[in-house]
């Protein structure tokens, strides 16, 4: 595996991390306390690219191969940790807590990359069997 390819699959998993980190380590972030608000939306969209920069980075690597076989499972198990581990984090920021629907936002937004992967790879073998 050369540097670019590295650069190319495995560090982009990797900035985002850092931003949702930074964006966690703002004190005073306004939030609205619904199940289901935009800051609940934006949570789900920020983890479906998470996801979906997880399953690229794992698949694209070549050192170990059942991870790259279960490389969308694997992105779905990481992604929804790193949901838990950001909210368990926030309680060390001044001005934050930890908020149970923003885990859920974090592992919906986790599971609908998969949902529409799945869905994406029948399209795709459908298409490849005409």
């Amino acid at each position: 595996m050369n540097l670019l390819h590295v650069f190319r699959y495995q560090v982009p998993v990797f900035v985002w991390m850092l931003a949702i980190f930074t964006l966690s380590s703002i004190p005073t972030i306004p939030t609205f306390k619904f199940p289901i608000s935009p800051d609940k939306l934006g949570h789900a969209g920020i983890y479906f690219v998470l996801c979906m920069l997880w399953e690229r980075a794992l698949f694209h690597q070549d050192k170990v191969q059942f991870l790259r076989r279960h490389a969308l499972l694997v992105s779905f198990c990481l992604t929804a940790a790193h949901g838990i581990f950001d909210e368990v984090y926030q309680m060390s920021v001044p001005g934050r807590s930890a908020d149970v629907y923003d885990t859920m936002a974090d592992t919906a937004g986790a599971g609908l990359f998969l949902l529409w992967r799945q869905w994406k790879t029948r399209g795709e073998e459908r298409k490849n069997l005409t």
